[in-house]
């Protein structure tokens, strides 16, 4: 958040708060974006089945579905193989695929959960029951959604966050009147203008806790806001969330009850 004083006499106090624009929108774009490409680039199901049933219904199918398309391969029992690892390349995992060898070429199974020691485990169930004749049938399966849209929604959603923060934050107008006894909490944004007031003799009987600093820890940061304390116990905050640093926000209290003489 940027501070800027407008106006100071000993009488009024005109301060303008703009947050750091190119940060929010920085993350918020971000998040939004890796959240929609994980759902669409790893969110899917893949099931792999062979079926033995009689020596005229010998048969396998590949089907995975994801956001985007579906597609499904059928082969002839006959014509699958084998099935094994791909060294000699890396998945979106970074780790070697499982591609199954066909008589018409190698064919990969996506498998996003899965890490090499269960790909070798999958290669080896499948090369089993080529060579299992009396096995009737063969079935993997694997959903990466149940993890995937979770987390994409979450990033999604915290992107959102960062954004509507933005569009509710343009510009903050706080104006410290002694004369008419009035504190005016201006917020324009680009979904409307809000307006708090309050009377200046009500904030807390302007002692020195009167103003504060309320701190937000998250998980890897911490954020902060101004709080006007009401003597009607009521709080009256500048910003519509946490989007002060440490440095501006000790500037703006400072510039606040060095005006309001709080002590």
């Amino acid at each position: 958040m940027r501070l800027k004083i407008l106006e100071q006499t000993p009488t009024l106090l005109k301060l303008q708060l703009k947050p750091a624009a190119i940060l929010y929108w920085l993350f918020g774009g971000l998040f939004v974006a890796g959240g929609v490409l994980l759902i669409t680039t790893l969110a899917k199901t893949t099931t792999f089945t062979c079926n033995r049933l009689e020596p005229t219904q010998e048969s396998c199918q590949l089907i995975t579905k994801s956001i985007l398309k579906s597609q499904v391969k059928n082969w002839n029992l006959k014509d699958v193989l084998s099935a094994k690892l791909d060294t000699s390349t890396t998945d979106a995992g970074n780790s070697y695929p499982l591609v199954l060898l066909t008589s018409d070429g190698s064919i990969p199974i996506d498998l996003v959960n899965a890490d090499r020691t269960q790909k070798e485990s999958k290669a080896a169930q499948i090369n089993g029951f080529l060579k299992n004749t009396r096995e009737a049938k063969l079935t993997i399966h694997e959903d990466s959604r149940l993890w995937t849209y979770p987390l994409g929604l979450f990033l999604i959603a915290s992107g959102a966050v960062c954004i509507i923060y933005m569009l509710m934050n343009g510009t903050i107008i706080c104006i410290f009147d002694k004369t008419l006894d009035k504190a005016t909490i201006e917020r324009k944004g680009w979904l409307g203008q809000e307006v708090i007031e309050a009377k200046l003799s009500e904030i807390s009987g302007l002692n020195i806790d009167a103003v504060a600093i309320d701190t937000v820890t998250g998980t890897s940061s911490t954020s902060y806001n101004i709080v006007l304390k009401l003597v009607s116990d009521q709080n009256i905050y500048l910003a519509v969330g946490p989007m002060f640093t440490a440095t501006s926000a000790e500037q703006t209290l400072d510039a606040i009850a060095t005006f309001l003489k709080l002590d």
